[in-house]
């Protein structure tokens, strides 16, 4: 520790798999949550899995499954509104669960795995 480096790695890949870390709506440079709208936070944190998966050579076509974590069940109804706009059928596998996070304020975190396509499977 002691150096700059991200105490995580964005993501970790493993022959054509690409595992995300978990992704929640934290400005990587204050640390601080970017909003308290459920749906402005949902938007951060696909932006930056976009992002992610950009820079691994992979795209939205390639995510196989997606572990959400909410904050509050009420919010299931826009997680599904931001899950259908951005996934086309058939979407990928997922699991939606109710958690508690360490950090005040987050109300959604995502883990992504998908593939990296032209990796040889």
């Amino acid at each position: 520790m002691g150096g700059s480096e991200p105490v995580i790695s964005d993501a970790v890949r493993s022959g054509d798999l690409l595992f995300l870390s978990g992704r929640a709506a934290v400005d990587p440079v204050t640390l601080e949550v970017v909003s308290d709208s459920f749906d402005e936070q949902a938007a951060f944190v696909l932006r930056e899995v976009g992002e992610v998966l950009e820079a691994a050579g992979a795209g939205w076509g390639d995510v196989l499954r997606v572990e959400c974590h909410l904050a509050d069940g009420a919010d299931f109804p826009a997680w599904n509104r931001a899950w259908c706009e951005r996934f086309d059928p058939p979407r990928p596998a997922r699991m939606t669960l109710v958690s508690s996070f360490p950090m005040p304020g987050i109300l959604i975190e995502l883990q992504v795995t998908a593939r990296v396509p032209g990796s040889g499977s």
